[in-house]
């Protein structure tokens, strides 16, 4: 079954993602946003899987039936994780003489977009590894299908990775790509752009600027369009960050805090996310983002007080342990830790104690 357009305002559809039930079973999808602006057509976040490319292609087709035609075609992925940065081949049915695809420059590996599932994943192993063991870090029932690899983890690094990877992956659509190459965008080239008192630093689209947005990722961007007031931020909101040790705490309440001085200046009033809903109007958009950013802080001071009290140990899983039975707060994240969401309990507290200087 086909995903169904939405119409959220003239110019701007969603597609709605959905969540996964297990993400060892099914994938996440995030929303994608089409935006139309004169003979100028955006698609943020083409997203994965196939039921919303074609969804996206049929309203294409009935656009292009109703007299729709595009001279320029950009595609935005929000950032280079999975559930976005893929679909990359609908940029070849736009049917315009100028087509572009971008991808902040972070979100690249060896000229590539790091949008490979066996790769992405394999290369979160590696990272986690360097803070904790990630196969001791599940819980029952999960814990039992982890000891295997915690097992041949001792003797055979290496192939546990890949074993790893590869089964992680199995839910997750490959790329599906087309003739047009992705850009990366250049964080130095990125121009400072002023809204009365508000500068901000972006690359401009047509009317439209794109927003380095880190924190979920460094490679992060939202897509801002003035003229509509609307901001579609794709995981600057996510409720599970900082998800991946490359997330940071604090690029995340910093991209929340400029979009929230641009929500406070009245230059935003509808807040588009990659999962969840729509927000409108600028009091339901400040509350949202005041919750985000207090939240965020009250995890990080949680997790400090819990290495300070445990006489400043710095065993991830110990930390997360004692965490789990003190704090209301990662008491309830553990109930939704991977993979039940896109949370990793223990990258919390790694990530916290990394921007505080206490691990490499």
């Amino acid at each position: 079954m086909k995903t169904v357009p939405m119409k959220i305002r003239d110019g701007i559809v969603l597609f709605a993602g959905k969540m996964s039930r297990n993400l060892m079973l099914e994938p996440v999808v995030s929303n994608t946003y089409f935006l139309e602006d004169g003979d100028e057509m955006i698609i943020f976040d083409p997203s994965c899987g196939k039921k919303i490319a074609e969804s996206v292609e049929s309203h294409m087709q009935n656009r292009c039936k109703a007299g729709a035609k595009w001279k320029k075609a950009v595609l935005i992925a929000g950032h280079s994780h999975i559930d976005h940065a893929n679909n990359f081949y609908l940029s070849d049915l736009t049917g315009a003489g100028e087509t572009h695809i971008y991808v902040h420059e972070a979100g690249f590996k060896s000229g590539r977009v790091s949008n490979e599932p066996v790769a992405f994943i394999r290369n979160m192993i590696e990272e986690t590894k360097k803070s904790y063991n990630p196969y001791l870090a599940f819980s029952f029932p999960y814990n039992l299908l982890m000891y295997p690899f915690a097992a041949l983890d001792v003797f055979f690094p290496d192939l546990a990775v890949k074993l790893f990877s590869r089964i992680g992956a199995l839910p997750w659509p490959g790329p599906v790509d087309g003739e047009v190459r992705p850009e990366p965008l250049i964080q130095d080239d990125a121009e400072v752009i002023n809204f009365g008192n508000i500068s901000i630093n972006g690359w401009r689209v047509g009317k439209k600027i794109i927003l380095s947005t880190p924190g979920h990722s460094p490679c992060s961007v939202s897509l801002f369009w003035p003229e509509k007031k609307a901001l579609f931020v794709s995981d600057a909101d996510w409720i599970g960050n900082p998800v991946f040790m490359s997330s940071s705490i604090r690029d995340c309440i910093d991209s929340l805090e400029r979009i929230k001085k641009l929500t406070c200046a009245g230059e935003v009033v509808l807040f588009l996310p990659a999962h969840g809903q729509v927000k409108e109007g600028r009091e339901r958009i400040m509350e949202h983002l005041e919750f985000l950013i207090s939240r965020l802080k009250l995890m990080r001071s949680e997790v400090m007080s819990a290495y300070q009290s445990c006489g400043k140990v710095k065993d991830v899983r110990r930390l997360t342990k004692v965490l789990v039975q003190g704090s209301p707060l990662f008491k309830t994240l553990k109930l939704i830790n991977y993979p039940r969401f896109v949370l990793f309990i223990h990258n919390v507290v790694a990530v916290c104690l990394k921007e505080e200087g206490v691990l490499d």
